[in-house]
């Protein structure tokens, strides 16, 4: 196992620095074009992809969020009227307190997602060579917990 070098370190705090400015531009552009934060497209783009509706427990896993965090957006997501809560039954729990998007959650979403790609095309797949996305791969996944 290679040690930890002072190469290893910058490298490391050189990634999460490139990370934090192209989610801060992301965020920039959602908002100024659709008044949707960052954080609010992940919701919804991880509730699109869960089938449209999901338990806010599996959303929080999803986002890598605490539940106190995620409640909190939900709750101003559904005051903007694009998310609703119910304690319907998903996958056979009663209990469970689950978040669909409303019409205009999926129609804020559709809009947004064209200009979150064209973002992440322009600061980050274009820049990218089918090695690099390879090497990137590899990495990612020597480094993921799942």
């Amino acid at each position: 196992m290679p040690r930890l070098d002072a190469e290893r370190i910058a490298l490391w705090r050189r990634l999460g620095r490139v990370i934090v400015d192209v989610q801060r531009e992301i965020d920039g552009e959602l908002g100024e074009a659709h008044g949707l934060p960052l954080a609010w497209f992940d919701a919804m783009s991880a509730i699109r992809d869960g089938g449209g509706r999901l338990r806010v427990g599996e959303l929080c896993d999803t986002l890598g969020d605490v539940v106190s965090s995620v409640s909190r957006r939900l709750d101003r997501m559904e005051d903007a009227g694009l998310v609703e809560r119910s304690v319907a039954p998903v996958g056979g729990d009663r209990r469970s307190v689950s978040v669909a998007l409303t019409a205009a959650g999926r129609a804020m979403w559709r809009e947004a997602n064209i200009t979150y790609r064209r973002l992440v095309q322009h600061r980050f797949a274009s820049r990218l060579t089918d090695t690099d996305v390879a090497a990137l791969q590899r990495v990612l996944t020597k480094t993921s917990r799942n």
